[in-house]
């Protein structure tokens, strides 16, 4: 079974997520969403080619969209490294 893992910015835009999504909708739809962001992951890790290529901006990376964010990562032999996870509204090539 693949199997991903998180970047360190990564980590910092999941909690990010989190508490926005806590102050503004409250608990139980910031955790809902933050278990289907989870969920995603592991659904990209099994099947990393639904990703398309942002080779344009990095090499090697690549961008899949989840609701209001996209997720970037690197396509490694049996898993998958989340690089970031941004709002659909933030620029990729400032922050990737």
């Amino acid at each position: 079974m693949a199997d991903y893992l998180l970047s360190v910015k990564a980590d910092e835009d999941l909690t990010a997520i989190y508490h926005f999504s806590y102050e503004r909708f409250g608990e139980a739809k910031a955790d809902a969403y933050l278990i289907a962001l989870e969920e995603c992951f592991q659904h990209l890790s099994e099947n990393p080619a639904l990703g398309r290529s942002i080779g344009m901006i990095r090499k090697n990376y690549f961008r899949y969209e989840h609701i209001s964010h996209s997720i970037f990562y690197v396509w490694k032999k049996a898993d998958i490294l989340i690089i970031r996870v941004l709002h659909n509204s933030m620029d990729a090539k400032r922050h990737v």
